[in-house]
């Protein structure tokens, strides 16, 4: 703030003694204004510059309208570029891409587009930037056949679109489901001499997943590779997903032997994927051996494969052995939930445990774990089954939670 004050008292100076500031001074001035946020003197000393017979270019008039996009106050930027035609000073691409840039950003994709055509017919060609920022807005606002016709103007009109309008548009399409369309994309990008990269080939592999078409997935993970491209952990870890929530676990196994021997290691999702599958279906032992596995490899477990983890082992009647998990849970430095207790709770409620169940409810209190509805549910139905006696003694032992 202190050099922008020397700059301008230096300014007035040179005006007072009659010193005539060249459209460059004035131009390097109006930056430093406009970073200031000071758009009323921005403006005076455009209005300043004009009186003295300085005619502002093109950098003044962008510097301006920029500073105020950004603000959003797209009223003062529009007045700006029609003071800039009436001058005889027309607007150039960055001009232009910064105005559709900024009414994009306020959702207003209409008068981007009327800004395109206009830009357009007064012979100034919008560049990529131009074309990839309408198209990921029309995308964003659902409105996918426009950002299609535009993709096919911008290569009519001798513009190259590059992996990130391509994408865009394909992970839009892919979000509504429409993968034949996608497909095509794809296909249109390598004869324009893009070859898809790990982003395009994941959108479509998840699209596939979610679509059940797993079959088509694997089929297009096996062509990535093929084609001497290296699908990611995050592309890998979501077939794993698909394969598991269709209990196919011999085929995730393989794909994830499949994904290290092509040098992507599993990570915290895979691993957590693969031993929720094997716990569903009781196949503890393998269960345990991957959590093994898991911290051997460099991967840490979250509190949501601890908490698989525990409930596996509790549905397999290992209660003590489930107490214990809970136990290096902690001493591994993952905080247990409220469903972490819950499960284990639960199990020794409903097999007659309950002194266990209370000591593990005053855990859980020491640790200020609010219950939630299932921990209620747990204690009623804990209580409504004791004798008399037994359930005074139970009830006194419950512990005071925090509020």
């Amino acid at each position: 703030m202190g050099n922008l004050e020397e700059a301008k008292a230096f300014f007035i100076e040179m005006v007072g003694v009659g010193v005539q500031p060249d459209g460059v001074t004035f131009n390097v001035l109006i930056d430093a204004i406009c970073k200031q946020r000071r758009f009323q003197d921005a403006n005076q000393l455009l209005e300043l510059m004009i009186q003295r017979g300085i005619h502002p270019n093109m950098i003044t008039y962008t510097t301006l309208i920029d500073a105020f996009c950004k603000e959003g106050r797209m009223e003062e930027a529009n007045a700006l570029l029609d003071l800039m035609i009436q001058r005889g000073q027309f607007p150039n691409v960055v001009t232009y891409t910064t105005m559709i840039d900024a009414l994009c950003k306020q959702g207003i994709i209409q008068e981007a587009i009327e800004l395109l055509d206009l830009m357009i017919k007064r012979g100034e060609h919008p560049n990529r930037v131009t074309y990839t920022t309408l198209i990921d807005s029309l995308c964003k606002q659902g409105i996918i056949q426009e950002a299609i016709e535009l993709l096919d103007l911008m290569i009519q009109r001798g513009e190259h679109p590059n992996r990130i309008t391509y994408n865009t548009l394909i992970n839009s399409l892919c979000k509504q489901r429409r993968m034949e369309e996608a497909s095509k994309l794809v296909d249109l990008m390598i004869q324009q001499g893009k070859l898809p990269d790990t982003v395009t080939y994941t959108t479509l592999v998840d699209t596939l997943c979610k679509g059940g078409r797993i079959e088509g997935a694997i089929k297009l993970v096996v062509l990535i590779i093929q084609q001497g491209q290296h699908p990611n952990t995050v592309t890998y870890t979501t077939l794993v997903n698909a394969l598991c929530k269709e209990g196919r676990i011999k085929g995730a196994i393989k794909l994830v032997v499949l994904m290290i021997e092509q040098g992507q290691l599993p990570n915290t999702v895979t691993y957590t994927t693969l031993i929720h599958a094997l716990c569903k279906v009781r196949r503890m032992e393998e269960a345990m051996a991957l959590f093994e596995l898991m911290i051997q490899s460099g991967q840490q477990p979250n509190t949501i494969t601890y908490n698989i983890m525990i409930k596996g082992i509790c549905k397999n009647g290992q209660l003590e052995k489930a107490n214990d998990f809970l136990s290096k849970m902690e001493k591994n430095g993952c905080a247990p939930n409220v469903v972490t207790f819950n499960t284990p709770i639960s199990c020794f409620s409903k097999n007659s445990k309950a002194s266990k169940a209370v000591e593990l409810l005053c855990v859980m209190a020491d640790k200020n774990l609010c219950p939630n509805a299932t921990t209620f549910s747990i204690v009623i139905n804990l209580l409504s089954n004791l004798k008399d006696k037994k359930h005074q003694q139970i009830l006194d032992l419950l512990p005071t939670f925090p509020a």
